[in-house]
């Protein structure tokens, strides 16, 4: 179709497709200038690109030129070589005498080499007559850019949006300058304008986006299939699976990429985002949305470039990318392939679940699969040992064994070494039945993750016998195997250098590594693999436990032992006990942590020395912190302190007990003669958390301390004095067994523990008392975390007032102490907490049951008994409801009104039940004791007035009405209730008219 331009006027924004295309112009004027010196311009380009808008706004450029000629416009899309010279035909007889006239041929199709030939003939001759052609078409017309050698070419990669055009584009578009052009477009016109926001109603700019990227290398895919070059095909469908690498993995892999080929997707097709100078491509779209829709396109014409594109990111060690094309496009019998050749790294990056998956499948499907070559067997026997499947690895385990020597010539040496050293990692010396005498060669190669699982079993090993990882750690060239989410073998070794920091002493406080290691924790329980998300959690309590912070993983410790016993890991079970025993003494629970290093230590064989000393620590603290001041100051006696240079532990052990029996000439003797050991760097956390547990005593250690090493060895808040701490205990105090507590809130807040009051150093912060008041008003009813979170802290970040919540929560159960069946007075349900209230007792709950019985009147109470009650009441009610500071006090203000209404309630009702039974001696005083909590009541004072009008205090009526009108006048410009007023006139002037009329 031929289509002149004399009705066009304005092709500043041209309309094209969905969008719109801006102009170009620093593009356009150096095709003018050398477009007419040439005579013939070739722009070719995949879709996209903006061909057409170029060829019309240069057909607009020499239009509006008056010294050129008639310009002609020929859409030869899908036309066939007869239909494009016939047009020609046409538009040479119209241009023939129009010298400096322009043809644009647009979208010129790859015709037959005939054709071609005859096309190109034709166009020469047009230049002959001096008619300028401008043509465009695709890249792969490469016989069409060939021939018109002597012509002018504009490539895919000069058409790209440039940065000097961004503004331009930009304002045009109305895109938001926070975008990064080139990192969501690479610069194509056509997806730069999908950015536009605004236009048509085009909705959701990263769909639109997204969907434009499909579209464009779609376009891009059909022109490279055209090519009779399929290699180049292949490796953009390649590269279109992967998503991005360099070219270097797929030469690794046998793809063949020559410098022509790269050339060419450089120029022609940059869609792909080859980096010539590192190698590498990138290519557009999100991983969930357009990379996934072009995969499934590719995965439709070439399946069987799929699993290449797996095997090629394996080999790469990129696995997550290669499992999620294996999820979303491969068979079973194709995963336990690649579990075959590339198993280890399935296993170590936390695929193991994806390969165990279609194992079973296999095994469980209707039609009998082939069984498992010897490879495969291996790779889903470390996929197995990874998540725990121990049913499945000892199943691939048999297969294994029956292969025999054919298992031993098809097993990869590497394979075999890494399954045993994983199997002793995740199951100890529980071999699973894998055959240990199958002769498979040795390793002629290093493998980084083999010598990383290496290093953990060694520095596992050390820690527990000496406190230190033997050096393990240290001899890692690397301590990273994969470039994954996950990378197991280098999981374990980041958790276990933060582990050795505990034992060595260098520990400084949480960072953000360990925020870093809870979101591996995460990321490990989502894909099942147990052993290495149990030791990392382990690991971060522990490091939280040891810094003083309370720890939010409660069950890390326990979890660990009980996976240790499945194992049959000893080490790791203790581990897991000792912890655990720490754990318990840091929440107050002394028996418990006593029984743990009982534990420990009835578990721990001699070599594991380590261990054994430790447990002894903690148990001797235990008891320290457990036991009454006679018994300690009298075991004192007993100590041999003309020992010198013992080991960390037992140095410890004796000047904690020395410490706590307030021996302190002896404690310096001993730290003197022993100081080697105290500042032994193994024991130095663990001794810091004995004597943060233990309180007051510890002060007098830290004082002998050398002034540098004192911060080593003290908590946050170990130095401020009587301020907030957070596992203490005074020197006073024993943490034997309550019968029962006593809370106080009337008047003041008093707690009492078996008689004894419980003292700020065994509150040790000012907030376990105000959490046990807030539990205490509600004693029949639990209260949920979040709301004392939000009481207790109002002013904190809710993250922050939960975890303070957690401290101070232990720190109450410590001060209450255990009740005599070994629980704790603090209860807690789901995310629910409260008090026992078989052990505690409060003045606010007996208050409330007493003035149910008078104002209810339930049980039928009336005259002496009433009174009685109500005597009960006003000896309870010590003041008005303490109101704590430091929190939000909406809460207790509002209980101290209802207390107090209540008991004026109560003192009016007792009062009127005195003088009915003529007891004015307990009439007064109910009446006085309510007049002294509450002097503006109305009906309090009737009720005194009537009192004293009994007792014949004439006086006292007149002064208690004037006070009361003085009140009421100076602070709410009130005056007496007529009830009040009538009651005051008939009790004073009636009195006074009959004493006249007697005299």
């Amino acid at each position: 179709m031929v289509n002149d331009l004399d009705s066009i006027d304005d092709l500043e924004l041209m309309p094209l497709g969905g969008g719109y295309m801006v102009r170009r112009e620093r593009l356009l004027n150096e095709l003018i200038a050398k477009g007419r010196k040439a005579g013939i311009v070739v722009l070719y380009a995949p879709d996209g690109f903006g061909k057409t808008s170029v060829l019309l706004q240069y057909t607009q450029e020499v239009k509006s030129d008056p010294t050129r000629g008639p310009v002609r416009i020929i859409e030869a899309d899908r036309a066939i070589g007869r239909e494009v010279f016939m047009q020609l035909e046409v538009v040479t007889e119209e241009l023939k005498d129009k010298p400096h006239s322009l043809v644009a041929i647009d979208n010129v199709p790859n015709l037959d080499q005939h054709d071609t030939e005859d096309l190109i003939d034709r166009i020469r001759g047009l230049r002959a007559m001096g008619v300028g052609v401008f043509i465009s078409c695709r890249p792969s017309n490469r016989q069409l850019i060939h021939g018109l050698g002597d012509s002018v070419k504009i490539n895919a990669q000069m058409l790209k949006v440039h940065a000097y055009e961004y503004s331009a584009w930009a304002s045009a578009f109305s895109i938001s300058t926070s975008l990064d052009f080139y990192q969501l477009t690479q610069g194509v016109p056509e997806l730069v304008s999908a950015l536009q926001t605004g236009l048509y109603g085009q909705g959701d700019v990263a769909g639109l986006l997204e969907s434009e990227i499909v579209n464009v290398y779609g376009a891009a895919l059909v022109d490279l299939a055209s090519l009779d070059n399929n290699a180049l095909f292949c490796v953009a469908c390649l590269m279109v699976l992967m998503g991005e690498g360099n070219i270097a993995e797929l030469e690794a892999c046998g793809v063949r990429l020559s410098m022509i080929d790269q050339s060419y997707l450089v120029r022609d097709y940059p869609i792909f985002g080859l980096d010539p100078a590192d190698r590498s491509f990138t290519c557009l779209g999100a991983e969930d949305n357009g990379r996934l829709r072009l995969r499934k396109l590719v995965a439709e014409i070439r399946p069987e470039l799929v699993p290449r594109a797996a095997r090629i990111l394996l080999k790469a060690g990129r696995c997550d990318a290669a499992m999620d094309l294996a999820d979303a496009f491969l068979d079973r019998s194709v995963v336990l392939e690649l579990a075959g050749q590339y198993g280890v790294d399935l296993a170590l990056t936390g695929h193991g679940a994806d390969v165990c998956r279609a194992a079973l499948s296999t095994i469980d499907a209707e039609d009998h699969a082939p069984e498992p070559t010897p490879a495969e067997a291996l790779g889903v026997y470390l996929a197995a040992v990874s998540v725990s499947n121990t049913k499945l690895a000892r199943c691939m385990a048999s297969l294994i064994e029956h292969a025999g020597d054919r298992a031993a010539c098809e097993i990869d040496p590497v394979s075999w070494k890494v399954a045993q050293v994983l199997t002793a990692v995740c199951y100890g010396d529980n071999g699973l039945g894998l055959p240990m005498n199958l002769a498979v060669p040795e390793i002629e190669t290093e493998h980084t993750a083999l010598d990383m699982l290496f290093a953990h079993i060694g520095a596992k090993h050390w820690l527990a016998e000496r406190g230190d990882d033997g050096g393990a750690l240290q001899q890692l060239k690397t301590r990273k195997a994969y470039d994954c989410e996950l990378d197991i073998a280098g999981t374990f070794i980041r958790a276990d250098s933060m582990l050795v920091e505990l034992f060595d002493g260098s520990f400084a406080g949480i960072d953000e590594r360990d925020d870093e290691m809870a979101l591996i924790r995460d990321a490990l329980d989502v894909r099942g693999l147990k052993a290495p998300a149990i030791w990392v959690r382990m690991v971060l309590a522990a490091r939280r436990l040891l810094s003083g912070l309370p720890v939010t993983d409660d069950a890390a410790f326990n979890e660990l032992d009980r996976f240790a016993v499945r194992m049959r890991d000893n080490q790791i079970q203790l581990f897991g006990l000792l912890l655990e025993g720490w754990q318990s003494l840091a929440e107050g629970r002394p028996v418990n942590a006593k029984f743990r290093a009982v534990q420990v230590l009835k578990l721990a064989e001699e070599p594991i020395a380590y261990m054994r000393d430790n447990a002894l620590l903690l148990e001797r603290t235990a008891y320290l912190r457990n036991t009454s001041m006679v018994s300690v100051r009298e075991e004192a006696e007993l100590l041999d302190i003309s020992q010198t240079q013992v080991g960390g532990a037992e140095a410890w052990m004796v000047a904690l007990h020395l410490a706590c029996a307030g021996r302190d000439s002896d404690l310096a003797a001993w730290m003197s003669m022993n100081r080697a050991g105290i500042l032994e760097p193994s024991y130095r956390l663990f001794a810091r958390l004995a004597m943060h547990c233990l309180g007051e005593p510890a002060a007098r250690i830290r004082k002998k301390l050398p002034v540098r090493e004192l911060s080593r060895y003290s908590l946050r808040d170990d130095l401020e004095g009587e301020g907030e701490r957070l596992f203490q205990a005074g020197e006073v105090e024993a943490v034997d067994a309550i019968e029962h507590i006593e809370i106080r809130m009337f008047g003041a807040f008093r707690a009492e523990r078996d008689g004894f009051p419980i003292t700020d150093k065994m509150w040790r912060r000012k907030k376990a008392a105000t959490l046990a008041e807030r539990l205490a008003l509600g004693m029949d009813a639990l209260v949920d975390r979040e709301t004392l979170a939000m009481e207790l802290w109002p002013h904190a970040e809710f993250n922050s007032a939960r975890n303070n919540l957690y401290s101070t929560i232990s720190r109450l159960r410590s001060a209450l102490g255990p009740t005599p069946d070994g629980k704790s007075c603090v209860l807690i349900q789901n995310e629910c907490i409260g008090l026992n209230s078989d052990y505690v007792k409060t003045d606010v709950r007996l208050f409330d049951q007493i003035s149910r019985e008078v104002l209810g009147n339930r049980t039928g109470a009336r005259g002496p008994h009433l009174v009685e009650l109500c005597l009960k009441i006003e000896q309870l009610y010590a003041g008005p409801l303490y109101v704590p500071n430091g929190c939000n006090p909406t809460y207790f203000l509002r209980m101290r009104r209802i207390m107090q209404s209540k008991f004026i309630d109560c003192m009016i009702k007792g009062a009127n039940a005195a003088l009915e039974e003529n007891d004015l001696q307990s009439a007064i005083w109910l009446a006085e004791s309510g007049l002294r909590q509450e002097t503006a009541r109305e009906d309090m004072v009737r009720c005194a007035m009537r009192v004293y009008s009994a007792a014949g205090r004439r006086r006292d009526i007149v002064e208690l009405y004037s006070g009361h009108m003085h009140h009421l006048r100076e602070q709410v410009n009130g005056v007496p209730e007529p009830e009040t007023r009538r009651l005051y006139e008939r009790l004073v002037e009636g009195r006074l008219n009959r004493v006249l009329v007697e005299r």
